[in-house]
């Protein structure tokens, strides 16, 4: 295992204490595996790069940018440096995360492989149905109401659609 540089992580630290508002909401929406069931990490390092975001299962790296990186040969050494390590890079403008999540987020799931939650990872051998012999009933439970101070998932039935459900309810998409 490598040894964590403090300068490094102090610089990478400020990047994500300063981020725009394109990197804030795609943070939202990728965040705690909410998107398919994919970890991410924001501000992640790659050789001697930092990644917007990084889905490290899928070697697949985000990158927003704003004007300033129009032409940019400086990213087109960077991508081809990253390329050759085995990422894809998945570029998108700070107006088009602001103007179009929705489809922002169905580029990105087009470019990731098949959820690991529709992997059938975790399955049991038990009957589809649950019928048979030892069969338990499944007991339903209402859905939770939301949390008083927290703000709801999304605000977006579209892209509430394609976020993986929160952490610790046990909830599956078909």
């Amino acid at each position: 295992m490598r040894e964590a540089d403090p300068e490094r992580t102090r610089f990478r630290r400020g990047l994500r204490e300063s981020q725009t508002e394109a990197e804030r909401r795609l943070w939202y929406r990728l965040r705690d595996r909410r998107l398919a069931d994919f970890k991410f990490v924001r501000q992640e390092s790659v050789g001697r790069y930092v990644a917007d975001f990084c889905c490290r299962d899928a070697r697949l790296i985000i990158e927003l940018d704003g004007g300033q990186h129009a032409d940019s040969e400086h990213d087109r050494v960077r991508d081809a440096w990253l390329t050759a390590q085995g990422y894809r890079i998945l570029r998108f403008w700070n107006a088009e995360v602001v103007n179009n999540i929705v489809g922002v987020l169905d580029t990105i799931l087009a470019a990731l492989s098949p959820s690991p939650r529709l992997r059938g990872e975790g399955e049991s051998a038990a009957s589809p149905k649950g019928e048979g012999e030892g069969a338990v009933p499944v007991e339903t439970h209402p859905e939770p109401p939301p949390h008083p101070r927290l703000p709801p998932r999304s605000d977006d039935d579209k892209v509430a659609g394609a976020l993986s459900p929160q952490a610790g309810r046990g909830e599956r998409h078909p």
